[in-house]
């Protein structure tokens, strides 16, 4: 007995509905889809204070020194845009958020003494770059744009030179983090590989839990990160 045309048309529909739910479980799919888990929310909460400086601003009025570090051409707005002084309040430590540029922070020098360094995406980068140089009391890295090789370095075109990168690189000095590093990064995100990779090679604490290397994601395990800290300090 022949097939119809209409049971031809839904049997392809239904094998490209198959395959679209199987694309759907790549990390790719999942993002095109969003099925990256739930946004994370500012809290309604009263601000901490924010003191502009030279070289970014204080967030917070007193307690020890956690530097901050943002992502990819962010700055002090970028954290604010994100809500950092209202997920500070209750915390019992400041924060020295620092402007910086495109340069995965290869070429900072902390403005202040710090005890605890707190970065996202480039700024994750930077706080373990930092670590693997010297001890801190917490390490906090939220979606660490990690690279594995040179040639996933150059994509991005953050570094002056393959010499620069390879002095630089987190993944390449990981013997070198002695720190307590907290780690989180979505299973969605780009970077999650070699974020998960470094999280297990130095022991760090955190989640890998589903999100994207977006805002909705760091909302949701920034309260997360800033107890890590916060229970170091």
């Amino acid at each position: 007995m022949g097939m119809s045309r209409r049971a031809v048309l839904l049997g392809g529909a239904g094998l490209v509905g198959a395959a679209g739910t199987c694309g759907a479980l790549t990390p790719l799919g999942r993002r095109l889809l969003g099925w990256t888990g739930p946004d994370g929310a500012v809290p309604d909460v009263a601000p901490v204070p924010v003191q502009p400086t030279p070289w970014g601003a204080w967030m917070g009025a007193s307690g020890p020194v956690v530097l901050v570090l943002h992502g990819r051409g962010g700055s002090v707005g970028w954290w604010q845009d994100l809500g950092l002084p209202k997920f500070l309040n209750g915390c019992a430590f400041r924060c020295a958020v620092v402007n910086g540029g495109e340069d995965y922070w290869v070429n900072l020098t902390p403005p202040v003494p710090f005890d605890a360094a707190l970065g996202v995406s480039m700024g994750g980068f930077g706080v373990l770059d930092i670590a693997s140089r010297q001890p801190l009391k917490a390490v906090a890295a939220i979606s660490p744009a990690l690279f594995p090789s040179w040639e996933d370095a150059q994509r991005i075109d953050g570094f002056a030179s393959r010499q620069v990168w390879e002095a630089h690189e987190p993944l390449r000095h990981r013997e070198r983090i002695k720190s307590p590093v907290g780690v989180w990064c979505g299973r969605e995100d780009p970077f999650h590989d070699p974020a998960r990779e470094l999280a297990e090679a130095v022991g760090a604490q955190g989640s890998f839990e589903h999100g994207e290397h977006d805002a909705g994601y760091w909302r949701r395990v920034l309260p997360e990160a800033l107890r890590f800290i916060g229970d170091r300090l």
